[in-house]
């Protein structure tokens, strides 16, 4: 699986972007909400063979790209990415860290 090629294509009108394997089958996808000023992304999902590796974070980082050559902010309700985004101080351009809820 791990030297298996994955091709990601981004679709702005359907909200997403899909990783596929050699086959064309969708692996994985991570789907975004947007309005004017920003996108929010609110699913990251690997199908269960494919899990482990770079896919989801690479989705992560597309979105990002993608939503940077879009002008827009960038915001998750989706748990994985929010860990991603928080994580990853590149990012911070477009996406801001939420603060930590005091107990």
């Amino acid at each position: 699986m791990s030297d298996q090629i994955i091709n990601y294509e981004h679709d702005p009108i359907e909200q997403q972007i899909v990783a596929r394997n050699e086959a064309g089958q969708v692996v994985g996808e991570i789907d975004y909400e947007r309005n004017d000023t920003s996108w929010t992304i609110i699913h990251t999902g690997v199908r269960r063979a494919y899990r482990g590796g770079e896919i989801a974070r690479t989705l992560v980082r597309l979105a990002v790209e993608a939503a940077r050559e879009a002008g827009v902010a960038l915001d998750a309700t989706c748990s994985y990415a929010v860990k991603v985004l928080e994580r990853t101080s590149e990012y911070h351009d477009i996406y801001t860290p939420k603060p930590e809820s005091e107990s």
